[in-house]
């Protein structure tokens, strides 16, 4: 009995740190960087306030989605939506969509 609850915590501590190790991974490959902003021709300081909020309000909600896992095309459609549903202002909505736009441009430019 003992080791079917051991195997479960082990099974459990597992996907607990793989979720961890995902989500982390996810953070520092989608944070902007000088190359980012150079390649874009974007300011790393408007890229960084953009992330930032990006990352505070899509994660309230549900996982944030890397920016090229979904069309540069797309995007200017789903912004302004959840940009409304996260109670952004304007000018919050305009610096995500700078950066994602410039992240998912930087993203194909690596490819």
């Amino acid at each position: 009995m003992k080791s079917k609850f051991f195997l479960f915590g082990v099974f459990n501590l597992i996907v607990v740190i793989c979720g961890i190790t995902a989500c982390s991974q996810q953070t520092n490959n989608n944070a902007p960087t000088q190359a980012m902003a150079s390649a874009t021709q974007t300011k790393l300081s408007d890229l960084g306030e953009g992330h930032a909020i990006y990352m505070r309000q899509c994660s309230q909600c549900h996982e944030a989605k890397l920016p090229e896992t979904i069309p540069s095309k797309a995007w200017h459609v789903i912004v302004p939506g959840m940009a409304w549903n996260a109670g952004l202002s304007k000018e919050e909505e305009a610096k995500v969509h700078t950066y994602i736009i410039a992240a998912s441009e930087y993203s194909k430019q690596q490819r």
